[in-house]
């Protein structure tokens, strides 16, 4: 009785904890909306992942329950390894394959109840298999670009060493019942790639959402090497450390759309009839969060003659209406023109934001040129007209090392004022913002358990800011003591403080690095 009373005055106390900064309109933070970028829409439920392990365990969940006739599993990935474990590959038994369970729930079944010794048995679909995969420009059967083109180095375009994963997994879904269907996307921009990474699964339960930085890739649970994986990962720092929402509700809806959209003008997606096309999740609330999906298209590619750069106006908007602080995680965080003069028009307003940023260590994020050069590039006159304001750091691993295992941060998140979250696939750099294939989801609101605290911002500042400070969540709470933690560190910090030199990169790198590297058109 007195443990309930105890617990019951805790929650109470956290849920009335919220700075007086922090009671802002949640509206003022969403993206205005078009004919591509539907409108936030309330009545979503969700839940986020920070371990990789987790989030494919939960995928099988839901994946499991999708066999069915009306049933449906979309994924669109810049890599798909269909030999990865869903879940933790150390757990005994071992989690399934993704190749194992794409094939399970796919299999045409016999009708129930019918007499097998009919000439012919009737056979009832599983789920409808459909992905869309970047067509990396060394993979087989490639076509489309000049052979001068395709012989670019490979970190021009961004490239994996082991591009054929894609292709085996087109092939394998290729080879599925149930009407299943694989594109290999190599329509973008020059230069460019296809970079979402989302999967929908209708299922015996209704329509189910993922949207994250994470793909079926072996270095998202395994460490750099490990023979215990079938493509060993070769990413320093692995296994990579990500965020990923998983979402019900209206907003889901958006996401099929999303997909839908691209297959539909796809030229092979033409020929192939998708069983979600005109599907639309009950208009029904399921939870009590608000949330938006965004996008970035290079222009053509694939509404003819129009860009999308609506996950960029989303990021913008959230820090246009910051009123206490802006947090990013971002693997690279070379940022953009627009980037910078948002973050400059907000910190010279008479309103005190502090601006908090973790990144990838440059021990490990050797997979882009002049990085370094391009991070301080960006950074330094911020940092120089606003030095108390601006918090740069890199992760370490749980070593309190920038080159171990565990040390890569890949997640691309933005929070402000506890208020809304931004996850997808979208760095802060022009290939993001304006030329590849992204998608964002922005959610803001209360989770519907009786969990305290309840807003989702909240939780997702807290499991963050515990792990990279390490701290208790209760010792962060409050949002002005929470920030002012940050500087200086706690000898408990799993982060290091990042401080941008003074670099001018010559023309010719500084051609080299906008028109291939990060290109903005």
């Amino acid at each position: 009785m007195i443990c309930n009373i105890v617990l019951y005055l805790t929650n109470l106390y956290l849920i009335n904890i919220k700075d007086s900064e922090m009671m802002a309109d949640e509206d003022i933070y969403f993206a205005v909306f078009d004919a591509i970028t539907g409108e936030a829409k309330p009545g979503n439920d969700a839940h986020f992942y920070t371990d990789n392990r987790k989030l494919y365990s939960a995928m099988l969940d839901d994946l499991r329950i999708s066999d069915g006739k009306d049933d449906f599993v979309y994924m669109a990935n810049w890599w798909c390894d269909i030999d990865i474990p869903l879940g933790d590959p150390f757990a005994n038994p071992r989690p399934p394959l993704l190749r194992d369970v794409l094939t399970q729930i796919s299999r045409n079944k016999r009708e129930p109840n019918i007499n097998i010794s009919q000439y012919s048995i009737p056979l009832i679909p599983g789920a409808q298999i459909c992905a869309m995969l970047w067509r990396h420009k060394n993979q087989k059967n490639w076509h489309g670009l000049p052979s001068a083109i395709l012989s670019l180095p490979a970190s021009i375009f961004g490239d994996p060493l082991l591009a054929e994963i894609n292709t085996i997994a087109f092939k394998h879904i290729n080879s599925l019942d149930s009407d299943s269907c694989a594109i290999l996307d190599g329509d973008h921009l020059l230069l460019g790639s296809h970079h979402q990474k989302f999967l929908i699964i209708k299922n015996k339960t209704g329509l189910v959402a993922y949207i994250g930085s994470a793909d079926f890739n072996a270095d998202r649970i395994y460490p750099k090497g490990s023979n215990q994986a079938k493509n060993p990962p070769t990413t320093n720092g692995a296994p990579l450390e990500d965020i990923a929402i998983r979402i019900t509700g209206p907003v889901a809806g958006d996401v099929l759309k999303t997909f839908v959209s691209r297959w539909n003008l796809h030229s092979k997606g033409k020929s192939h009839p998708l069983r979600g096309d005109g599907y639309s999740p009950p208009l029904v609330s399921v939870g009590n969060l608000k949330a938006q999906v965004t996008h970035t298209y290079g222009a053509n590619y694939p509404y003819k003659n129009q860009a999308v750069h609506s996950a960029s106006f989303a990021i913008q908007n959230v820090i246009d209406s910051a009123q206490r602080y802006i947090y990013f995680e971002d693997q690279y965080l070379i940022g953009t023109d627009a980037l910078y003069k948002s973050i400059q028009r907000k910190l010279n307003t008479s309103i005190k934001v502090d601006i908090i940023a973790v990144m990838a260590p440059l021990d490990v994020a050797d997979d882009l040129p002049l990085l370094k050069e391009r991070r301080s590039e960006f950074w330094y006159p911020l940092v120089e007209a606003f030095p108390t304001r601006i918090k740069l750091f890199e992760m370490t691993n749980i070593q309190g090392s920038t080159s171990g295992d565990g040390s890569y941060l890949h997640s691309k998140l933005v929070i402000a004022d506890d208020i809304i979250v931004s996850v997808g696939s979208v760095n802060c750099s022009n290939r993001s913002w304006y030329h590849d294939s992204e998608i964002l989801l922005s959610v803001s609101g209360e989770m519907k358990e009786n969990k305290a605290p309840r807003s989702f911002a909240t939780q997702v500042r807290l499991e963050r800011w515990s792990r990279h400070l390490g701290l208790t969540k209760r010792e962060l709470l409050k949002v002005n003591e929470s920030i002012a933690k940050w500087s200086p560190l706690p000898i408990s910090a799993l982060v290091r403080r990042w401080t941008p030199q003074k670099i001018v990169l010559s023309p010719k790198e500084k051609y080299a690095f906008e028109h291939w590297v990060d290109p903005k058109a």
